[in-house]
């Protein structure tokens, strides 16, 4: 959707006036947190050192996480266990959702419905369908909806993605991007099914996933392990990676994705792969996201990060810097030469003059080129910097009513790249994708799986 066309979606929505605070330009912004573990804990944090904004609410399953939430606010803000009781209430602005994957899209519809804005952790949703259901919702009731995509706000990812679309790589054929650890044999372990610990609402949490009886590794960090709530790490830090493909490279939907991998190494109770790879197929080039949990050597000198590969050069970027390093053709492959009129004139091919620097796989390097640069180590983007920033925007563009950074339908282009690539590893093939339809093509199995039943009561409406 077009910027005119959002805002008057925005100025038309009978919701926004109805259920939501008409907002001036000094009016304290009132939030709500909802899901308070790590991650929303971190939020807590940020949004209460900032001017303007007041946490007034938080909420989760667990109720220690509760109580932890209300003490960080000296016991300012109200607490709940059950999120609908939050987004009752009409004196709230916005809503903070950094839930489990499965819980993101009812949530963020729910509160848009309720005239909420909403600053959604990524990946922005579990399947597909609910993406786009979350971007008709965003839409159909005026709301602000940012992802949780903070790169985007991010000043040197911002610069290395303007290098890049000026051309200073030259032509760009391979984007890849990584991420490595090392947690065998063990990795989460493979702890019992059991009670539910006193506070935690099981049934709640499970919410519009299958019943399964509780165990620890389902719950708070590790449930991204498990299908049932989230797609494993392709979605995890693949939507972050993806998300900067698209941006960068100026795309939003891969034409085609395969898959490959399995869990080779660890002897735990997860059910996603500890090592994986997934090539995404897009007009003029290809993106290539891979993980490993059982070697953590890097690539590029980074455990984990992205690398663009152009004739012209190659930017190197993660969270902490960027680096470019310039291509040279190497002597040994001089396009000047004609090596086939060479050999028959009775000569031989050119020989490259550095032996050592072949030997090592390259020619050697001039100490200065138009795309050297230093590698850029900054603390901007270290946490909670760019976290402000990005929550900034996002109350910025609820103010202005204008469109966030990493909006919900950017959100969505990002997760469904992802999503297909779990779509495909799971079914052991290459799947294509039509855009514009958002369907898979000619594969009904394939197409069935982007999306999924709710357990009752809960159900998908917009």
């Amino acid at each position: 959707m077009k910027r005119r066309t959002f805002l008057k979606t925005v100025a038309a929505s009978p919701a926004a006036p109805a259920l939501g605070r008409v907002l001036g330009a000094n009016d304290r912004i009132r939030v709500a947190q909802i899901g308070c573990g790590g991650r929303g804990l971190y939020e807590i944090d940020v949004c209460r050192r900032l001017p303007g904004v007041e946490v007034v609410a938080v909420c989760d399953v667990y109720l220690p996480l509760v109580d932890k939430a209300r003490k960080m606010l000296d016991g300012k803000a109200d607490g709940y266990q059950d999120f609908r009781r939050v987004l009752d209430r009409r004196d709230i602005d916005v809503v903070f959702v950094s839930t489990p994957d499965h819980w993101h899209a009812l949530i963020t519809i729910m509160a848009c419905q309720a005239g909420k804005d909403v600053f959604c952790e990524k990946p922005l949703s579990l399947t597909i369908a609910e993406g786009r259901k979350m971007v008709e919702a965003a839409r159909k009731y005026g709301r602000i909806v940012q992802t949780g995509s903070q790169q985007r706000s991010a000043p040197h990812f911002q610069q290395a993605v303007e290098l890049i679309q000026k051309g200073e790589l030259g032509k760009i054929s391979l984007v890849e991007a990584w991420n490595w650890t090392n947690e065998s044999p063990i990795g989460i372990g493979n702890p019992p099914d059991e009670d539910p610990p006193p506070g935690l609402d099981w049934d709640l949490y499970l919410g519009p996933a299958p019943w399964r009886p509780y165990n620890r590794n389902r719950f708070i960090w590790n449930y991204r392990w498990f299908w049932d709530y989230s797609g494993g790490m392709m979605t995890d830090w693949g939507a972050h990676h993806m998300d900067v493909v698209h941006w960068a490279m100026q795309v939003d939907a891969p034409l085609a994705v395969s898959a490959a991998g399995g869990k080779f190494v660890l002897q735990d109770n997860r059910e996603t792969p500890d090592t994986f790879e997934a090539l995404f197929e897009y007009p003029g080039f290809i993106a290539r996201y891979t993980h490993r949990t059982a070697n953590a050597h890097p690539t590029e000198g980074r455990s984990y990060g992205m690398a663009f590969y152009g004739d012209r050069g190659t930017l190197v970027i993660d969270r902490e810097g960027f680096e470019i390093i310039p291509e040279m053709r190497g002597e040994r492959f001089a396009p000047d030469v004609d090596r086939v009129q060479e050999l028959l004139r009775g000569g031989e091919p050119p020989r490259p003059r550095d032996r050592e620097a072949l030997a090592r796989g390259r020619t050697r390097r001039p100490p200065t080129h138009p795309l050297c640069r230093p590698l850029i180590v900054s603390d901007v983007f270290m946490e909670p910097a760019v976290q402000e920033m990005h929550v900034l925007n996002f109350l910025q563009a609820v103010r202005d009513r204008k469109l966030p950074n990493a909006d919900v339908e950017i959100g969505h282009r990002s997760a469904t790249a992802c999503h297909l690539a779990v779509i495909a590893y799971r079914l052991g093939r290459r799947i294509r994708w039509d855009r514009e339809r958002e369907e898979i093509v000619g594969d009904p199995e394939a197409q069935r799986m982007t999306s999924r039943p709710y357990r009752s009561p809960w159900k998908l409406e917009v």
